[in-house]
């Protein structure tokens, strides 16, 4: 599955949508404006209706410091889809840090 970013395809409305968290100095995180990037699988033959949020800070160049991944459909959707009885589809459809984006 590959994963293409949103503002590759829309551009325009990408930046217009796309939500910032400010963080203020004496956080557990260093202060920052954290922007959140959206991913899609571009691949026409999946339907996996799954999206990737990476969190990027202003200040901190290419650094990603969290990978979100949602899915918004029910388990059954995701069963179906993997053609298996995942023992995983529960968190398929719920945002969750992403285990294997650190």
């Amino acid at each position: 599955m590959a994963m293409m970013a949103f503002y590759s395809r829309f551009k325009d409305l990408a930046f217009k949508e796309t939500r910032v968290c400010t963080v203020l100095p004496g956080r557990a995180m260093p202060a920052d404006e954290y922007g959140f990037l959206e991913f899609y699988c571009d691949d026409t033959r999946c339907d996996c209706r799954r999206v990737i949020i990476k969190v990027l800070g202003h200040h901190s160049g290419d650094k990603v410091w969290a990978t979100i991944s949602y899915g918004w459909e029910a388990p059954e959707f995701y069963r179906k889809w993997a053609g298996t009885d995942l023992l995983d589809a529960e968190e398929m459809c719920r945002p969750t840090l992403d285990p294997l984006n650190p």
